[in-house]
C-alpha cells in the first residue's frame, strides 16, 4: 500500500462526491431512474448510498494500483489533477444532457473526451486501470441494472441495459483517479 489513510480518505471523499454530482445529474435529466427496489438503502442526494461508496472506493483503489505499474510520474501537478476533475465530470453532465441524442454520436463525443483527457493527462501506465474499469464499471451496473434497482432511458440502454457512452465515461475516469494517485504521493506538489 503506497497510499497513506489521510490520501485515501482524500480520494475517496473527492470520488465520491463526483459520482453524487453525476448521478444526480442523470437522474434529473430522465437518463437514470432508481427503481422501488434501490429504495431499500438510504438515499444521499439522488443516488442509494452505495453508489458514491462504489465510486469512492474505485477512485482509491485505481489511484494504488497507478502506484504499483511502472514510471509513477513526480512531476504531476494539482492544476492537472483539477482539470482531470473537471473532465470527468464535465463528461458525466455532457452524458446527462445528450442522453436523448442518438447513440453513436453521443458515445463518440465521450470517446473523444476520453482520447483528448488520455492524451493531456495520461501516460501508458495509467491506460491499465482505465482499461479495467471501462470494462467492470458498465459490467457492474450491466449487473445492477438486471436486479432491478435502477434502469437507463430507453434512449439511453444499448448495452445490455446500460449506456454506451459508460465505456469512455469509465476509461477518463480512470485515467483521471491515476493521475491522482500520482498526485498525492508527489515529493512536491506544484499548482502550475
Amino acid at each position: 500500500m503506497r497510499l497513506r489513510p489521510s490520501t485515501m480518505l482524500l480520494l475517496f471523499t473527492l470520488g465520491a462526491a463526483a459520482g453524487l454530482i453525476g448521478d444526480h445529474s442523470h437522474v434529473i435529466t430522465g437518463a437514470t431512474e432508481y427503481l422501488p427496489a434501490a429504495h431499500v438503502l438510504p438515499f444521499v442526494w439522488s443516488s442509494p448510498i452505495n453508489f458514491p461508496i462504489m465510486v469512492g472506493a474505485a477512485t482509491v483503489i485505481l489511484a494504488e494500483l497507478r502506484l504499483h505499474l511502472p514510471s509513477v510520474r513526480t512531476g504531476v501537478t494539482v492544476r492537472q489533477g483539477v482539470a482531470g476533475v473537471a473532465a470527468v465530470l464535465g463528461s458525466y453532465v455532457v452524458t446527462a444532457l445528450l442522453h436523448t441524442g442518438p447513440a453513436v454520436p453521443v458515445t463518440m463525443l465521450i470517446c473523444a473526451f476520453a482520447a483528448i483527457t488520455y492524451c493531456a493527462l495520461g501516460d501508458r501506465a495509467a491506460i491499465v486501470g482505465a482499461v479495467l474499469v471501462a470494462v467492470v464499471g458498465p459490467a457492474v451496473e450491466i449487473a445492477v441494472a438486471a436486479t432491478g434497482q435502477f434502469r437507463y432511458a430507453a434512449d439511453s440502454d444499448a448495452l445490455f441495459g446500460v449506456a454506451p457512452w459508460l465505456v469512455p465515461l469509465y476509461f477518463t475516469f480512470g485515467i483521471v483517479a491515476a493521475l491522482l494517485g500520482e498526485i498525492v504521493t508527489a515529493p512536491a506538489r506544484s499548482t502550475t
